[in-house]
C-alpha cells in the first residue's frame, strides 16, 4: 500500500482536515508502529486506509490501484482491519468467531469448505488458541480475545493487516506476546503489518519502521533514524517530557 499526500478527516469539514500531507508505504515482511497523541488522527488514518472512511484529499494505492476503485469484497481479500474494539458476540465459539474472517472466500450460503476449515485451524494454532476453539468467545480474557481477533485477520489471508491499538488495556506480558506475534507474522508469513500503539518503548525495540503523527507533521523512518534525528522528541515535547536514548523511555523535565 502507498499513501500519497493524504488528507484525512470528515467530509463535512474538508476545508480543515484532521491531518494532512501523509506520504508513506507499507511493504510485505515489515512491522510498522503508528504513534501520536490522542485525537491527532491515528484511528481515522487506519479507517481511511481500510476503505471505511473517505479521504478529504490525496490518494491511496493498494497493489498499484486506487483504493476507492475497489469493491468491499475485493478489499477484504487484500487487507484485514482490526478495530480498537474486537468482535465480542456472546454464544459465538472462538473457532466460529475466527471463521467470520473467511466471508470473502465462502459461498453465498456461508458454507465452509475444507480449505476454510484448514485456514481456521492454522490461525488458531499460530495464535496458540487451539485448546480454546470450542469455548464461548465472550468468556475470553482481554489477551485471548486480542489473539482471537488477530487469528480472524489471519484467515482472511491478506498480504496487509491494519490494527488499531491491539495492545490497549493489556498487561505488560500480554503486550509483548501480541507484538511478538505480529513481528513473527510479518517475518514468516511475509505480511505488511501496521498497528497503532502508545507503547513507544516496546515498538522501538521490535518494529522495523515507525510512523509518527505530530503537530509539526508526519514522519516515517526506522526507529534508529528517528532517535538519531531527534524526531521522537516531537511526540511528547509539548508535555514537558524528554526522550532518553539510553533507556528508550520518556522522563519528566526537572
Amino acid at each position: 500500500m502507498e499513501l500519497q499526500q493524504l488528507c484525512i478527516g470528515y467530509a463535512e469539514n474538508r476545508q480543515a482536515p484532521l491531518f494532512g500531507n501523509i506520504s508513506a508505504q507499507i511493504t510485505q515482511g515489515k512491522l510498522i508502529g503508528l504513534f501520536g497523541r490522542n485525537g491527532i488522527g491515528k484511528s481515522t488514518l487506519l479507517r481511511s486506509m481500510a476503505g471505511l472512511q473517505p479521504l478529504t484529499g490525496g490518494t491511496i494505492l493498494l497493489a498499484g490501484k486506487e483504493l476507492r476503485k475497489y469493491k468491499p469484497a475485493e478489499i477484504a481479500k487484500r487487507l484485514a482491519f482490526l478495530p480498537s474494539h474486537p468482535l465480542h458476540v456472546p454464544g459465538l465459539s472462538v473457532a466460529d468467531m475466527v471463521g467470520t474472517g473467511r466471508f470473502g472466500f465462502t459461498n453465498w450460503m456461508g458454507v465452509e469448505r475444507a480449505e476454510d476449515k484448514e485456514a481456521i485451524r492454522q490461525a488458531l494454532e499460530v495464535t496458540t488458541l487451539t485448546h480454546l476453539a470450542s469455548r464461548d468467545s465472550a468468556t475470553l480474557s482481554d489477551g485471548e480475545l486480542q489473539r482471537a481477533s488477530i487469528a480472524r485477520s489471519l484467515v482472511q489471508d491478506t498480504p496487509l493487516i491494519l490494527l488499531d491499538e491491539p495492545t490497549a488495556f493489556l498487561d505488560t506480558g500480554n503486550k509483548y506476546k501480541i507484538v511478538r506475534l505480529l513481528k513473527e507474522l510479518a517475518q514468516t508469513a511475509h505480511k505488511g503489518i501496521l498497528f497503532s500503539t502508545h507503547d513507544l518503548t516496546l515498538a522501538l525495540q521490535i518494529c522495523d519502521l515507525l510512523w509518527i503523527m505530530t503537530d509539526r507533521g508526519f514522519y516515517a523512518q526506522p526507529p534508529a533514524q528517528l532517535i538519531q534525528n531527534g524526531l521522537l522528541d516531537l511526540l511528547f515535547g509539548d508535555y514537558g517530557l524528554v526522550f532518553d536514548r539510553n533507556t528508550l523511555n520518556y522522563t519528566f523535565k526537572i
